[in-house]
């Protein structure tokens, strides 16, 4: 399989057998303020294919070698709000001048998760958040989930340091879909100790869709989707040959964890690479009450990339290999010294072409994943108690269409397909592959001071099971198809005042583990059983926003309501399984309400003090049983003031912060959940760059929870027995090389 996507992707990506290479088109133009001042060393990029340019001291930029398309152009510079236009490359050379309007306000310059044509977030009528810069910096940690824990709606859950897994509006695992660069992630998500094996600390940006976004990525986005996205290729079209790199290290002093990752890019005419690792180690996390034994980590994660563009197109190929061990903490009054800990090994191959066709373009990524995890019941154990191997194969292919008036969009195809075995000394479900077969559109416009967009998709899944007579499941096929849509307007009432409408349709096909679990499941201590006959869940999800936009300040209150159908969840029997002594639960179906608020504003009254603060609430309902859905987050309010100085000789953008963060008590509360009182914490931080000729040297220092508060996070699967971690000290040296 993997000679094959190879072959295909070299053949797609093939300029047209012998023929020479048909000439590049130029994009040049000028990037200038409201007072027509040329804004020097603004940032110039034609997203799809990856070409980045800056602009001279008359703010002048040109872009070359560019194949023939339909590109979207991000334009961006520090004290400007960023802006997103579109071209068409024909035959000819294009000119396109921009203005940019000042702004206080650090905002991200663009998202690419929610909709085929690039969008900012303040244009975008999907419920997006962009962790970016500083604000990703600051937040990185060694789970996913809980580096994106900082964003409205987002938490994290977690089974100590080493798993995090994110959590959107109340739904996570199977209900949430994690990309890399837009390919989707399969890490056996449905267990409840399986976290994402994806590092934070490659990204260049973290992009979240809050709310269902099945038409562009088909099953287990009913959710959500969190998009881990990687900086550019490199390439030097436009210049001379070069290498650069950089170097991160931290240490946190809680768990004595140190951290670093070293990357290195560099180019010559229209061949780039990139290299990353990344390492960490961790002992055992410290509460206020004391350590939790056997609660350490370790892991390594190293890519590369290479690719080549040209005026024919762009190709591509990444290769991500992650080995990871975490430590399980158990209930000491159930298993006092136990030792039990997991051993995953991730590998994943991406070859990706961009070519045009006429005046558009068709998008080719084609993915291999492979996902070993071996869980182990006590340290220096030979045996593996449970394996669990999953291989997925991915290929979309996306084409952009020429602009049809003001509509700009895709028609796209994708194909899954996923194979699961199992090795060891238990078993929970039979091995099974599934086959998937996606076809979708999406369009936007434009028109006046409304930004619309629509999409369709239609999914069909196949899946194959195997005989197991330990579980007794005999050998089967089981088929589930899917119509998916969207519909999104963003209106601008004023210049600095928009109303978002956003209405979607989400789904998620039953998992094997659904579907034919028989046996005591570790991760939940209790047996469950699942059911041949479940459905696929469909939601309905309505968000209505308001997004305030000036110079100084920034704003979003929006609420939403997803109703979901055939709502999957396990149901207490009453039954006690005579061998394990554990309560058994059918997995069973329902229907669903979740419903809640997110509130986002900075304000920066001057170029030096600047106030942040988010709000969030998600109530989940069982509407079969009528009583709440368990582990949804309470509310939940940050708040951070942070002081800029001005630039020395010496030292630039230094920076003092103080913030906090205010969990309530969940009251709407399942019987079978557990309430930990709510709690405020207390952060830290402050930091400075130091330059070095044509490099710098950033220090950052953080304290979290600096009065080591007791607490347990209501999403923490440790809450019933044990304390989060306490004071951490944390501090970052960065450095370009």
């Amino acid at each position: 399989m993997h000679q094959i996507l190879i072959a295909a992707a070299l053949l797609a990506s093939a300029p047209g057998g012998g023929d020479a290479p048909p000439p590049g088109r130029v994009l040049s133009g000028r990037v200038s303020d409201p007072s027509g001042n040329g804004l020097y060393q603004a940032r110039v990029t034609v997203l799809e294919t990856n070409r980045t340019a800056t602009t001279d001291l008359e703010g002048r930029y040109a872009v070359t070698n560019l194949p023939a398309g339909t590109y979207s152009v991000s334009f961006s510079a520090i004290g400007y709000a960023p802006l997103v236009a579109r071209v068409t490359l024909g035959d000819d050379d294009v000119t396109l001048d921009v203005e940019l309007k000042p702004s206080l306000v650090e905002l991200p310059d663009l998202q690419v998760t929610a909709a085929p044509v690039a969008t900012t977030s303040l244009t975008s009528p999907q419920p997006v958040s962009v962790l970016g810069g500083s604000d990703l910096q600051s937040s990185r940690s060694a789970t996913l989930g809980e580096t994106v824990s900082a964003l409205p709606g987002v938490r994290s859950l977690s089974t100590g340091a080493g798993i995090g897994k994110p959590v959107i509006r109340g739904l996570s695992s199977n209900r949430v879909l994690v990309l890399a660069d837009g390919e989707r992630v399969e890490s056996q998500q449905w267990g409840d100790e399986h976290g994402p094996q994806i590092e934070a600390a490659d990204a260049d940006r973290i992009e979240v869709i809050r709310g269902p976004a099945s038409v562009m990525y088909g099953s287990d986005a009913l959710g959500g989707v969190v998009n881990v996205v990687t900086p550019t290729l490199p390439d030097a079209l436009d210049g001379d040959p070069f290498v650069r790199g950089r170097a991160v290290a931290s240490y946190s002093a809680n768990n004595e964890q140190p951290d670093g990752t070293l990357s290195v890019e560099g180019a010559s005419g229209g061949v780039g690479f990139r290299g990353s690792l990344t390492g960490r180690i961790g002992s055992d996390v410290r509460t206020p009450a004391g350590e939790l034994f056997n609660s350490g980590l370790w892991a390594v994660n190293g890519s590369g990339t290479v690719g080549y563009r040209g005026g024919w197109g762009s190709v591509s190929g990444t290769y991500v290999r992650r080995d990871e061990k975490v430590e399980i903490h158990e209930d000491p009054a159930e298993e006092a010294g136990a030792t039990p800990f997991q051993r995953i090994g991730d590998d994943r191959v991406n070859l990706s072409a961009s070519l045009p066709v006429g005046v558009s373009h068709l998008d080719i990524d084609l993915g291999a994943t492979r996902n070993r995890r071996r869980e182990f019941e006590e340290e220096g154990a030979g045996e593996v108690a449970l394996g669990l191997l999953s291989r997925t194969y991915t290929a979309d292919f996306r084409l952009h269409h020429p602009p049809v008036g003001r509509l700009a969009g895709i028609i796209g195809a994708s194909v899954l397909r996923n194979s699961f075995d199992k090795f060891g000394e238990e078993t929970l479900i039979p091995d099974n592959a599934y086959n998937n077969l996606g076809i979708y559109a999406f369009e936007q416009a434009e028109l006046g001071r409304w930004h619309l967009s629509a999409g369709a998709r239609y999914d069909y899944r196949r899946l194959t099971v195997e005989d197991d007579p330990e579980l007794g499941v005999v050998a089967q096929r089981r088929t589930y198809n899917s119509a998916t849509g969207n519909l999104g307007a963003l209106y601008r009432v004023a210049d600095p005042v928009a109303l978002v409408f956003n209405l979607g349709r989400g789904y998620r096909s039953p998992t094997a583990f659904d579907l034919f679990s028989n046996g005591v499941h570790e991760g939940t201590v209790r047996f469950e059983r699942g059911d041949p006959t479940l459905k696929n869940e469909t939601s309905v999800n309505t968000d209505l926003a308001v997004r305030v936009q000036t110079s100084a300040v920034s704003a979003e209150l929006g609420a939403f309501a997803n109703y979901i159908d055939n709502f999957i969840f396990p149901d207490p029997s009453g039954e006690v399984d005579l061998e394990s002594g554990l309560q058994v639960f059918d997995i069973t179906q329902g229907n669903a309400r979740l419903t809640g608020f997110e509130a986002a504003t900075e304000y920066h009254a001057t170029h030096w003090l600047h106030l942040r603060a988010t709000a969030d609430y998600t109530r989940g309902h069982n509407r079969s049983t009528d009583s709440p859905l368990p582990f949804i987050p309470p509310f939940r309010a940050t708040y951070s003031v942070k002081l800029e100085g001005g630039d020395r000789t010496r030292m630039q953008h230094p920076y003092l912060m103080i913030g906090g963060e205010s969990h309530a008590r969940q009251t709407n509360l399942d019987p079978e959940d557990f309430a930990p009182p709510g709690y405020t914490l207390v952060h830290l931080g402050a930091g400075f760059m130091v330059p070095m000729g044509a490099r710098a040297v950033a220090l950052d220092l953080q304290l979290r929870n600096a009065f080591d508060k007791e607490y347990a996070s209501f999403l923490s699967r440790y809450k019933t027995y044990a304390l989060d971690p306490g004071r951490n000290f944390v501090v970052r040296l960065s450095a370009e090389l």
